[in-house]
């Protein structure tokens, strides 16, 4: 009887089973993957359409290479479609006016100041264990954070998962490897300046490429204009 039943097909077991319900033979399909738009349309071209849901992706570039100014457009998109967001904030270095000018909803905007990077990993733990936020910030400013233990990104990859939020980690360097979904490198290509006769900042021209991805488009660039 078992030699007989081994003969059969996968499709002649199931039905020689009788089991309840409806059973489906092949591959199931997997539902696509949300974006989570930028506010900039040349950098969510890159991106496929923005940040990755439920993905940890890093932002990445030296000293006035524009990665303030793309996380504020982020937020800024996020909270004009009514979502809350927050921002861990270890370089003490996010302004309110700042926030302001670029968009940001204030009353959406949960603002951390950890007192150390290890901190601040834990605090978008338990902010994206909490639930109910779009996007999570972790902004290490112009310093390069010291070794971290090694469960640290992998519990912030499952976290932002069941979260399914668009984590954002800022630093001068990659810093995740694996852990992340995709790294995006900036580098400022020119300072914008307002002509009068006091020069004031009015934007970056930079370029953005996607260093590294595990979803596809790694190597894709552009030229990014944002204006302040």
């Amino acid at each position: 009887m078992a030699s007989s039943f081994s003969r059969l097909s996968a499709a002649a077991r199931l039905a020689a089973l009788d089991l309840p319900g409806t059973v489906h033979l092949g591959r199931t399909t997997l539902e696509p993957l949300r974006r989570l738009p930028s506010g900039l349309a040349a950098l969510d071209a890159v991106l496929d359409g923005g940040w990755p849901r439920g993905r940890v992706s890093e932002i990445v570039g030296g000293r006035s290479s524009g990665k303030t100014a793309v996380v504020l457009a982020s937020l800024a998109a996020a909270t004009r479609r009514g979502e809350v967001v927050a921002c861990i904030d270890v370089a003490d270095a996010l302004h309110p006016d700042s926030l302001q000018r670029a968009g940001v909803d204030l009353a959406r905007l949960l603002w951390v100041r950890p007192p150390a990077s290890v901190e601040a990993v834990r605090c978008a733990e338990l902010i994206l264990q909490a639930g109910g936020f779009a996007v999570v910030v972790v902004d290490f400013g112009d310093d390069a954070p010291r070794r971290l233990r090694g469960h640290t990104w992998p519990r912030l990859a499952r976290a932002t998962e069941q979260a399914h939020a668009a984590c954002l980690v800022l630093a001068p360097r990659q810093l995740e490897g694996s852990g992340s979904a995709l790294a995006l490198a900036l580098r400022a290509r020119r300072v914008l300046w307002q002509p009068g006769l006091w020069s004031l900042l009015d934007g970056l021209d930079v370029e953005a490429q996607v260093a590294r991805s595990r979803l596809g488009g790694a190597g894709k660039a552009a030229r990014v204009v944002m204006s302040f």
